[in-house]
């Protein structure tokens, strides 16, 4: 496990992760959803935030190998508390690999928070399976988002795209010139 995580409390095991996305496409906000010793935390993070996140993880599964099976997912199925009192916005996170449980930990911090006092708002342990199952709901979550302009990869938004790739920086969209022309 990496160094540091050594002066900080043992980090819990996650019984459920999800991510989500609110709202529509160009006005979504993300969410990651745990459930911690039967609690309910949520932490609202930005989309590029999740996607480092998951790519992070997946790179550290792929440098490590595992002789340990995957670990299948809890018999008790628990609902998440959308109105749990325990959330916050993602500032910084420290992640780890921890060899000998073959799982992640993720420290999160509180946007809000001076760091406490360099204790993360939650320090939560994800094995094998929930991180890997993590990494694809972000691809998935990542995909369903408005469509990228194939020249200079900015999101198109259904009104239009003005791409600056196109000959320049266009003072208007090729929908909004064909009803001026």
């Amino acid at each position: 496990m990496s160094d540091d995580f050594i002066n900080r409390p043992s980090p819990v095991d996650a019984q459920r992760v999800q991510v989500e996305a609110l709202g529509e496409p160009g006005q979504r906000r993300f969410r990651m959803l745990l459930i911690v010793n039967g609690e309910t935390h949520i932490i609202w993070l930005e989309k590029q935030q999740l996607q480092a996140l998951a790519l992070m993880i997946e790179q550290m599964f792929e440098d490590a190998v595992s002789d340990s099976p995957m670990l299948q997912s809890d018999d008790t199925f628990q609902e998440f508390d959308n109105d749990a009192d325990h959330q916050f916005r993602l500032g910084k996170v420290d992640l780890g690999f921890d060899e000998t449980g073959d799982s992640v930990v993720i420290g999160a911090y509180d946007l809000q928070q001076d760091e406490q006092n360099g204790q993360p708002a939650l320090s939560v342990r994800l094995n094998r399976r929930q991180a890997l199952a993590l990494s694809a709901d972000v691809a998935a979550l990542a995909a369903a988002g408005r469509p990228r302009c194939p020249m200079c990869g900015a999101p198109k938004d259904p009104s239009g795209h003005v791409c600056p790739e196109q000959n320049g920086h266009l003072p208007l969209t090729y929908e909004e010139e064909e009803i001026e022309g």
